[in-house]
């Protein structure tokens, strides 16, 4: 990221609404780090480390459910090996991954400076520089990478997912996350 993203204050709701769409209690520093177009949270930014020095990989959070079930389909289908095909044969795509990773390390690592945890977010992820903690090149999480786009990173698989999904959330969601939890997390 060219820029660091800009991150919002958890607001008033916030964390409830956050912890609602994600069935659990949020760990760590957690800040708004997209909006959707109703102005729910869809992605939070979460420390590299949580309390307790325990490692958290995925800097960028995708909340929105409604996109996460969409990703899940995506990724049990065939759109991961279509994205392959692409780091493969479309001339910048790989080069354009390969930076949208150097610029989620850099933000976790100026994120890891400002709470002074560089040197151990350095060794814990020295050997998962990829989006979300994988090796560099590694497209595991959709979701992961979908979350950096929408934060503001030049994600180039993000914007593959995100061009998929393109109005989705306009069409399917008048701005109340309830419809999209899994039935599992109601109640």
């Amino acid at each position: 990221m060219p820029a660091s993203p800009r991150y919002e204050p958890l607001e008033a709701g916030d964390r409830e609404t956050v912890e609602r769409q994600l069935g659990r209690r949020l760990r760590g520093k957690v800040k708004v780090a997209a909006r959707c177009s109703h102005g729910v949270v869809e992605v939070i930014a979460t420390s590299p480390l949580l309390d307790g020095d325990i490692p958290f990989p995925t800097l960028f959070w995708l909340t929105c459910p409604l996109l996460q079930r969409a990703v899940s389909g995506l990724e049990s289908g065939d759109f991961r090996e279509v994205l392959r095909r692409k780091v493969n044969s479309v001339p910048g795509f790989a080069g354009a991954l390969r930076q949208a990773e150097l610029d989620y390390a850099e933000e976790r690592e100026r994120w890891a400076a400002e709470t002074g945890e560089s040197e151990r977010v350095r060794e814990y992820f020295e050997d998962r520089e990829g989006i979300g903690g994988t090796v560099c090149g590694g497209m595991k999480c959709l979701h992961a990478h979908l979350a950096h786009f929408l934060a503001g990173g030049n994600n180039p698989v993000g914007a593959e997912v995100h061009k998929k999904l393109l109005g989705l959330q306009e069409s399917d969601c008048a701005g109340d996350c309830g419809p999209f939890l899994r039935e599992e997390r109601r109640g």
